[in-house]
């Protein structure tokens, strides 16, 4: 049944960063957007309670980058005001692979690193200053609000004050792993959609540390080291970010046991190979050490339901969640505006959006994100996994372990981890002989230690 041609009001539940993208493309297209957030939402760039992931190390990997940079003009020059630094790539990362460190590498690839609720707060700012966006916080969303059989005509809300309903045109599913909208589908008569899941088992701690003007500061930018099945269990994902802060998550695979205070937290740098273990001994910590372990990925079939509810749409982890240790979350929340906004230019005038096909169109966006997360993890998660896992995972191992000897394969290998670049990439045939001959004797082997 179509939606109606008065387009007028959407409606985004959930006010981070998927949320916040997509109520900046809506915009454009909609007289008014409200976006509603459950918590009470900071003044300032702190963490907040919905966000728990929120204190631990996050990438913005260089296509999300140049996508946000895109609808938020000027947003790298804001976020370098507050501190946060913007380095290459391949000259500032410290990449401790299980066959060595690259060389510093200039690849023309600039990167950004800032604490997650710095750029949620800054991107918080933005969307609340477009004037058809109202942004509405401390509000729960309890259901969908229904006008006859396969539509969904707004939600229905709950505060402090008692509930409410809120109409809408479209309704913007962002509220991330905590969604219920499998069981506001099932009150449709719909049945349970499909989930998919990979747990390696993933857990993280982490910390910060201050690294004040005039003592001396780490040469890299980044340490990277990252966990590979069966033997490496443990690694880490250390950034400078704003306010002269180093920013330091260890993680482990498979159940490994995390630190809980600063002496644990220092015998678990120290048993990584790398600089990070002598680099924190002479810094100040600022935090206390925090864990997380709500890493499994996890992937809802929306797109191979037979029905779907006119006026609704769903994204970011409330339909795809990776295991965060790969960073490409915040990126694909960026890919996914872009979809939608093509998706809204591409109709004819005020007509509706067809959300069934933009939940086919999504699952399509994110199936190379959701193999390269899933192909390393499926590997922790099985004891003899299939063949088709184990050949991935063959050719991604040998493709890493060419890296810090080939600085073609690593500034290839770094375009594909970034999104600049395609998994067809790797299949130029000089790119590809690199891979399958391996690494060449002589190459750099360095590790850091500095």
């Amino acid at each position: 049944m179509p939606m109606g041609t008065d387009v007028r009001h959407a409606v985004v539940i959930g006010a981070g960063l998927a949320g916040l993208a997509a109520a900046r493309v809506l915009a454009d297209s909609f007289e008014a957007v409200t976006v509603i957030e459950r918590d009470a939402l900071p003044s300032t760039s702190v963490p907040r309670a919905g966000v728990p992931q929120g204190r631990h190390v996050h990438g913005l990997l260089a296509m999300g980058a140049e996508v946000f940079e895109g609808y938020f003009p000027g947003l790298r020059a804001e976020l370098e005001q507050a501190g946060a630094p913007v380095w290459d790539w391949g000259e500032g990362l410290c990449a401790v692979l299980p066959h060595g460190t690259p060389p510093p590498t200039p690849m023309g690839m600039p990167i950004q690193t800032f604490s997650r609720p710095l750029l949620e707060h800054v991107l918080r700012q933005r969307v609340t200053a477009l004037e058809s966006v109202t942004l509405r916080d401390g509000l729960t969303v309890t259901g969908l609000r229904t006008a006859g059989p396969g539509k969904v005509s707004g939600v229905l809300v709950r505060d402090s004050d008692g509930e409410d309903a809120i109409v809408a045109d479209l309704v913007v599913d962002a509220s991330g792993r905590s969604s219920r909208l499998p069981q506001w589908l099932a009150a449709f008569g719909l049945p349970t959609p499909r989930t998919l899941t990979v747990d390696a088992q993933v857990g993280y701690a982490s910390r910060t540390y201050a690294c004040p003007d005039g003592q001396s500061r780490p040469p890299w930018m980044g340490v990277l080291q990252p966990l590979r099945a069966p033997d490496f269990h443990k690694g880490c994902y250390a950034i400078q970010i704003e306010n002269n802060t180093l920013h330091v998550t260890l993680h482990g695979a498979g159940g490994t046991q995390l630190p809980h205070d600063d002496d644990d937290f220092l015998a678990f740098a120290h048993g990584l190979r790398g600089p990070i273990a002598d680099t924190i001994t002479s810094l100040t910590p600022t935090s206390p050490v925090r864990r997380y372990a709500r890493t499994v990925n996890r992937k809802i079939a929306y797109d191979r339901m037979d029905r779907w509810p006119d006026g609704l749409i769903a994204l970011g982890d409330a339909v795809c969640a990776f295991n965060p240790a790969y960073g490409q979350g915040m990126t694909v929340a960026a890919l996914e505006a872009r979809l939608l906004e093509q998706m809204l230019r591409s109709r004819r005038s005020r007509m509706p959006l067809d959300g069934r096909d933009f939940q086919k169109r999504l699952a399509r966006l994110t199936a190379w994100s959701w193999l390269m997360a899933t192909i390393p993890d499926r590997a922790w998660e099985q004891a003899r996994p299939a063949w088709p896992v184990k050949a991935g995972n063959w050719f991604m191992n040998r493709l890493i372990d060419t890296v810090p000897h080939d600085p073609k394969v690593y500034t290839s290998f770094s375009g594909l981890f970034h999104m600049t670049a395609g998994p067809l990439a790797l299949a130029d045939p000089r790119t590809l002989a690199r891979v399958l001959i391996g690494p060449r004797p002589g190459g750099s082997r360095r590790i850091a230690t500095a």
